[in-house]
């Protein structure tokens, strides 16, 4: 039984980078460099790249806060509301 060493994820970007440069399908690349097919679906899947070999957006999105206003005896925080529907209000906040 032979044990290979486990790459790490620089090393999977790396290989993932070869094979779209290489020509070949995922599968017929895996095949000639000895690395299993599911591994480095996982891995692209992991490594949040695409079929087309770029990586794919952020699924957040990040919105400025608008600067609070200042009240005589209160100290200085946010509130957000988020709507998810169905009934589903999510509300923070902070006072300072």
């Amino acid at each position: 039984m032979s044990h290979r060493a486990r790459k790490s994820s620089a090393q999977w970007q790396q290989i993932i980078k070869q094979q779209r440069s290489s020509g070949l399908s995922q599968r017929a690349y895996c095949q000639g460099n000895e690395l299993n097919p599911v591994t480095f679906s996982n891995w692209k899947r992991r490594l949040g790249i695409d079929s087309s070999g770029n990586p794919k957006p952020e699924p957040w999105l990040e919105l400025p806060l608008p600067a609070a206003k200042q009240s005589p005896g209160r100290n200085q925080g946010w509130d957000i509301e988020l709507d998810l529907g169905n009934g589903i209000c999510l509300r923070l906040n902070q006072m300072g």
